[in-house]
């Protein structure tokens, strides 16, 4: 079913290569009015075939794919489409996994073993522009500051102001736009005026980038 263009709903590409969880996505999802499944594909060639045709707003991935990992797709159609929403949905639960799809410009990453309504969440959160993060991979995220470095992150956000840096911090806390102006005592206008300067100083077009950019940034003054 293909409804473009249709105000509240939400659409959606599904990409995996198991015919039997795309089937469960779709009976987890089909009750759900402001959600509908556009297209599906079981191959990274189809899946960025049926991008391209249906222009979804999310992206539904998994990471397993036969014919390239999806992280690639994920690199490939942020950088084709920048507009493009993308959550990973997957079995792992490796935190270098998770670092590297945020780096690559997912807004989300959801464990397959979560049920249905977290999944229906977490594709209305990103709808809305908001990042997800699985609640069990969050300090999993965090903790790779103590095992990894990045010295050219940590120039990267060298270039930014100690109030952009401070903002940057709160992302990769994962706070909203709102609850960041309120620890910093800002306007939520503010903060997205923060954030667009932040966003071109560093070259990305992601919140989840530039979280990832302050992980790996930080890992360098860990003890």
């Amino acid at each position: 079913m293909n409804l473009p263009g249709k105000a509240g709903i939400i659409r959606v590409l599904l990409i995996d290569d198991s015919p039997l969880i795309r089937l469960g996505l779709r009976s987890a999802l089909e009750d759900c009015p402001d959600i509908v499944i556009v297209a599906e594909a079981g191959s990274a060639t189809e899946g960025l075939a049926a991008v391209a045709k249906h222009t979804p707003d999310i992206v539904l991935l998994d990471l397993h794919l036969p014919d390239k990992s999806g992280l690639q797709v994920c690199r490939e159609l942020i950088k084709a489409r920048p507009q493009a929403k993308v959550l990973i949905l997957t079995s792992s639960s490796n935190e270098r996994n998770v670092q590297e799809a945020l780096s690559a410009g997912a807004l989300g990453y959801l464990l397959k073993d979560n049920d249905g309504a977290a999944l229906v969440g977490a594709l209305r959160t990103i709808a809305g522009g908001q990042a997800v993060l699985d609640p069990s991979m969050a300090s999993k995220v965090l903790n790779l500051v103590k095992h990894r470095g990045e010295p050219s992150a940590a120039a990267k956000l060298g270039q930014l102001s100690a109030q952009e840096r401070r903002v940057v911090a709160f992302l990769a806390e994962g706070l909203t736009n709102k609850e960041i102006g309120d620890r910093l005592g800002l306007t939520e206008k503010t903060v997205k005026n923060y954030l667009a300067t932040i966003f071109s100083k560093l070259n990305i077009a992601r919140r989840t980038q530039a979280a990832a950019l302050f992980v790996e940034a930080n890992a360098n003054s860990a003890p």
